[in-house]
């Protein structure tokens, strides 16, 4: 019974969280979208699409290897402490936005077809490059948040962040200031969310003490386990980040803005899987009966499965008010809908997804997801610069269901395969 008031407590304060955030990023995109049109928010699009790439490569899943250290540690085994994640994830976010900015430099941009990465563009990116940084302080704060099942603190340093940015966004297109300075917002919005969770976490962690050959070592056996998961999620981001990059060389920046909207809107939902799994995945980790982890994955899949088909009809009847926002976006609705359709697919592969990672199948799961980013990027090619938005929309679907019947055969062959008796061989 405790384990459901934990997994239900915690869950449900990070939904509350997100009701705010989600909030907020909805109105910092009506009013960016109202203020600078349809090609406006295309270069938004391309802009913070390009750097969120890098947000899940600093993350790199080493998180989740932490708190898994921790049985470990629990087996009289030395863990890695909160420092050697800090240190580890600064030093990677640094040379992530170094990588980035060498990256930008050669990205190309046709001005006369309007698609490309255009000088304007690839400002912006410069301008964003610091809150690779602070959202990696962010999120090494929210490994102590998640190991003490303090989500609440998480959700209060996440607040103020969004407040943050979305006061400033509120005064920028008052006053109609270019999207490049517009984009500042974000930076002081990150440093913001980042003073706060160093703040909120001061209580559980002991003073930083930075022993640098200790560090170094211990750093790099973080990082080299947590290499799988890392590499999984960032095939994960670039499978579903490649039809906005494709879009951008192949199509227009006004489609790129329809298809950015839609988007953007359809990965508000994506958050609830993530955090329910966040509240989720220390129970496993402390659950050694096969038969209650079984129990605990079937109550979480019915839970997704419920939520998704309530957001879906949701989102269904409420596609049309994109024209609220500006007539232009009505062109939004299709893509979404068809991108409605996937989500389902979505909150149940993330149930799969982390339930690999508790049980250590983190080779595994590359493997899975690297096969699904590679006939994302082979179909995107095809098709987008053909049949553009639409194409990306059932693509998107597609290789999340691929990957989807790639997670439930696996998990299914190595658990009855793992329950079956073993038949000794008889003599002849």
């Amino acid at each position: 019974m405790r384990i459901r008031h934990l997994i239900a407590g915690n869950t449900l304060v990070q939904f509350i969280g997100k009701a705010v955030t989600a909030g907020t990023t909805f109105i910092v995109t009506i009013l960016i979208a109202r203020s600078y049109g349809v090609t406006g928010f295309g270069e938004f699009t391309k802009i913070t699409t390009y750097v969120s790439l890098f947000y899940l490569i600093a993350d790199f899943g080493m998180n989740a290897v932490f708190l898994r250290e921790e049985q470990s540690e629990r087996a009289g085994e030395k863990s890695f402490s909160f420092v050697t994640l800090l240190s580890t994830r600064f030093i990677w976010t640094l040379i992530m936005g170094m990588l980035a900015l060498i990256i930008v430099v050669f990205l190309p941009a046709f001005e006369e077809s309007n698609t490309g990465f255009t000088p304007l563009v690839k400002l912006g990116i410069i301008i964003l490059l610091p809150t690779i940084v602070t959202q990696g302080v962010f999120v090494s704060c929210n490994a102590l948040f998640q190991k003490n099942l303090r989500y609440d603190l998480s959700v209060i340093a996440a607040i103020l962040g969004s407040i943050a940015i979305v006061s400033f966004v509120t005064i920028a297109t008052a006053i109609h200031v270019s999207l490049v300075f517009l984009l500042l917002s974000y930076v002081i919005g990150g440093i913001i969310l980042m003073s706060a969770a160093w703040l909120l976490s001061s209580r559980y962690r002991t003073k930083l003490t930075l022993v640098f050959p200790r560090l170094f070592y211990e750093g790099k056996a973080l990082f080299v386990r947590s290499l799988p998961l890392g590499v999984t999620l960032l095939f994960n981001l670039i499978y579903f980040r490649a039809d906005i990059f494709l879009l951008t060389l192949y199509r227009s920046t006004e489609e790129v803005g329809v298809y950015g909207l839609a988007t953007k809107v359809f990965e508000l939902p994506l958050t609830i899987p993530i955090f329910l799994m966040n509240a989720v995945y220390p129970i496993l980790l402390k659950l050694t009966v096969k038969s209650e982890k079984m129990e605990a994955i079937k109550k979480t899949l019915i839970v997704l499965l419920g939520l998704s088909l309530v957001v879906t009809l949701a989102g269904f009847i409420l596609a049309p008010f994109f024209i609220l926002i500006k007539e232009e976006f009505i062109a939004s609705v299709v893509p979404f809908r068809v991108l409605l359709l996937s989500l389902p697919v979505f909150f149940i592969s993330s149930l799969y997804m982390w339930v690999f990672i508790a049980e250590g199948k983190r080779w595994r799961l590359s493997a899975i997801y690297g096969s699904g980013m590679i006939l994302n990027i082979l179909l995107n090619l095809i098709f987008i610069p053909r049949f553009g938005i639409m194409a990306a929309a059932v693509i998107t679907g597609v290789s999340e269901l691929y990957i989807l019947i790639l997670l439930v055969v696996t998990f299914r062959r190595f658990h009855f395969n793992a329950s079956l008796p073993k038949i000794p061989q008889q003599h002849r």
